[in-house]
């Protein structure tokens, strides 16, 4: 049986499609016109947005030229401490 998704990697997957939307919202395109603009499924970005499925790096930098931002606006932690702490809780106890 595969081991439970750490939360620290659950948070990252909805931040980073957080990012996604607000972005994508911000040049006012909806995700069939972002979708359409990178040569991808609607239902692809759909599942990147709201952390259904984890974009590869390759797709990242993608979406990032697609949305005119740079791939650190898309991946960067915002709260190193925030990880941090949810990496300990995935850590089983002693």
């Amino acid at each position: 049986m595969p081991e439970q998704e750490p939360d620290w990697s659950v948070l990252r997957r909805r931040a980073i499609g957080e990012r996604i939307r607000t972005a994508r919202r911000h040049r006012k395109l909806t995700q069939e016109q972002l979708a359409h603009a990178i040569g991808l499924d609607r239902r692809t970005v759909h599942r990147y947005e709201t952390a259904l499925r984890d974009p590869t790096l390759s797709m990242l930098l993608l979406i990032a030229d697609g949305l005119e931002v740079s791939l650190a606006a898309l991946v960067e932690v915002s709260s190193e401490l925030d990880m941090r702490q949810a990496r300990r809780d995935d850590r089983p106890s002693r």
